[in-house]
């Protein structure tokens, strides 16, 4: 049975302050449609939240934008509640998305949380950057963790750069396998994955998927640096970052709200600057970036309060080239133990009559199945001979690889895959 997330939205509202037409002695004329870049900080109040200005996101966007280079499309996936389409400031910041609780293509966002999000990473960014709603949240702020894993799987599919999620659930024992194979194909894709750590004033290493240790998790700190109302701390926790009283549109006006959640897409607006400088950019690859940037917080060095500490960009070098780890050695090394044996030639064919994913041959397709592809790919002992494993072979080129894995992940998480897996097929 799929696990429903009791109140998946990490968001403390800590405050509110509607800036509508008039509320702050000022017409919507006054405040203005974004210019033709689509920024955000095209309008009378310059960048929204505080967090843009604090994390020298602001500089770093500008240097990108007087490069004198095309800027290359970035795009960040939200998964949450949606978004508001008909806010103007997110006005040409954003593409198509999907509604996942409804199988539909209308994310309109009715409780908000999502709008907010999407706001905060198109404030902090350039307008070659655009958000990706990916509805798995109602208007209450419920949802699956299945349907969080197929909504990673499209951003895959639809060349997503960035993966937010601003989200968290009770899940110390990290039970939702599918998300985590989901987030774990993301990262090996070369997309960052960033997290909110929640906001029950614990450990976020009770909170999932903050608890992940291939994801970048954010806790949130005021403008005086000090951390945030509820916030959580601990061991898992890799920088803390702007999340009071973050201003971010809302409905059709703008709103003052507080969270994690709003921490969270700021490390998101951040590694999509990262990804504009240089789309090649793996998660590792940021997250190193993010260290050198980092100002301690608390105790020097990390600590589990504050992680690496808060992000600050405006010394950023854009004519730098990252500068890789040098490639391990491709040959062993002389004192490596020799194979006695060469290995047995694959077989060129599956059983004559099968189960297509069925790799155990039980007579059902499941996440064991997949386990055991992975193992054969690890070159780890299976129960099976090489021809018997062939029934993964999902894709039906006559060999079993990393394809094989992806796709039957996709089809456990009920997403179409174009094979008929769990089907009885015959060579």
């Amino acid at each position: 049975m799929q696990k429903t997330i009791v109140r998946l939205l990490s968001l403390l509202i800590t405050a509110v302050v509607l800036l509508a037409a008039g509320t702050i002695g000022v017409s919507s004329a006054e405040v203005g449609e974004p210019s033709g870049t689509g920024a955000l900080n095209n309008y009378l109040f310059g960048y929204m939240s505080w967090g843009v200005k604090a994390m020298g996101l602001n500089v770093l966007q500008e240097k990108l934008e007087k490069s004198g280079k095309a800027l290359p499309e970035v795009i960040v996936a939200v998964l949450d509640t949606g978004l508001n389409t008909s806010n103007r400031y997110l006005k040409g910041r954003y593409i198509d998305g999907y509604n996942f609780i409804n199988n539909t293509d209308d994310y309109s966002d009715a409780q908000y949380h999502g709008t907010e999000v999407c706001g905060v990473i198109a404030d902090g960014t350039s307008s070659n950057v655009k958000v990706m709603p990916l509805k798995v949240m109602d208007e209450k702020g419920d949802g699956k963790m299945s349907d969080s894993a197929r909504a990673i799987y499209y951003a895959l599919d639809h060349g997503a750069d960035v993966i937010n999620l601003s989200l968290s659930g009770d899940d110390k024992n990290h039970t939702y396998h599918s998300l985590d194979d989901a987030i774990a194909e993301a990262v090996s894709s070369g997309v960052v994955v960033i997290v909110a750590a929640g906001n029950q004033d614990g450990d976020a290493s009770l909170r999932y998927p903050a608890n992940k240790d291939n994801v970048i998790t954010i806790t949130s700190v005021n403008k005086s640096n000090k951390l945030g109302l509820l916030a959580n701390t601990g061991s898992v926790i890799d920088f803390a970052l702007p999340g009071m009283n973050i201003l971010a549109p809302h409905r059709t006006y703008m709103l003052l709200d507080s969270g994690t959640s709003l921490a969270a897409p700021h490390a998101a607006a951040a590694a999509a600057l990262l990804k504009t400088w240089d789309k090649s950019l793996n998660q590792a690859e940021v997250y190193e970036i993010f260290k050198q940037h980092a100002v301690d917080l608390g105790e020097k060095g990390f600590d589990t309060t504050f992680g690496w500490g808060m992000l600050d960009f405006s010394d950023f070098d854009i004519n730098a080239t990252y500068a890789r780890p040098t490639e391990p050695p491709t040959e062993a090394p002389t004192d490596a133990p020799v194979p006695t044996e060469a290995p047995t030639e694959a077989p060129t064919e599956a059983p004559s009559s099968y189960m297509l994913g069925d790799t155990d041959g039980n007579g059902t397709v499941d996440m064991i199945d997949a386990t055991y592809l992975m193992r054969a790919l690890a070159n780890l002992n299976t129960p099976f001979s090489e021809r018997e494993l062939l029934r993964g072979d999902v894709d039906r080129n006559g060999t079993i690889s990393a394809t094989d894995t992806v796709l039957l992940r996709k089809y456990l998480v009920q997403m179409t895959v174009p094979y008929p897996i769990g089907e009885v097929v015959t060579n």
